[in-house]
């Protein structure tokens, strides 16, 4: 069984998640956008072990304290797709110069790539390759809960004119998600949770 918490304090009110295994407490974050204290309040509480920090894509409110993240828990693995592993080292792709001053970051410890598979425990955090708001963005499901970074919002969509963005990318993976189960839960990178169907329903394309 998994559990996760969410963290909503995150630049431009980006969301951070922490997702653990409760028979094995291994856990992964999902994105660094919030202070590094929230999660260790939480590893802490929970007796957790932080096995992977896993990056949506490779935008500067979604990745703004990683290098916290990484002093705060050593053993963790940083998890990027392949394709914005590059975009951390470089400014105007990560975004950051758009909010001051221009933010280098390390390359990930581990890319992956559509359909790969990570595990917590017995539990297993399936990479969903979405991309279009960024070239590696993804999204990650678990049993019927899915994170959808910038990919998938309440009534919206990830915006695609950022640095390496692409419309025709993010208008076939939106079409990737609504062929998904209709009931899976979307836990997005900002605002509020919603499903599958009812974006499906209820969210034309916006502007495709």
């Amino acid at each position: 069984m998994v559990k996760f918490k969410r963290f909503t304090q995150g630049l431009l009110g980006s969301n951070t998640y922490i997702v653990w295994d409760e028979a094995s407490l291994e856990a992964a974050v999902i994105d660094t956008g919030n202070p590094v204290e929230l999660v260790k309040n939480v590893t802490d509480a929970e007796k957790l072990q932080l096995k992977y920090i896993i990056l949506t894509h490779a935008h500067y409110d979604h990745i703004h304290f990683l290098p916290e993240y990484k002093e705060t828990f050593p053993m963790a693995k940083v998890v990027i797709h392949l394709l914005d592993n590059g975009m951390l080292g470089n400014p105007r792709l990560n975004a950051s110069v758009l909010f001051g001053p221009a933010h280098i970051y390390d390359k990930a410890d581990v890319t992956v790539e559509d359909g790969d598979v990570l595990k917590l425990g017995e539990s297993e955090l399936e990479i969903i390759s979405t991309p279009g708001h960024t070239p590696g963005g993804i999204c990650i499901l678990t049993g019927k809960m899915m994170f959808s970074g910038d990919t998938l919002f309440y009534s919206g969509f990830g915006r695609t004119d950022l640095g390496a963005g692409d419309v025709t990318l993010m208008a076939a993976s939106i079409d990737k998600l609504y062929s998904m189960e209709r009931d899976i839960q979307v836990y997005p990178g900002h605002g509020t949770k919603t499903t599958i169907g009812r974006e499906k329903d209820e969210s034309p394309y916006l502007y495709f």
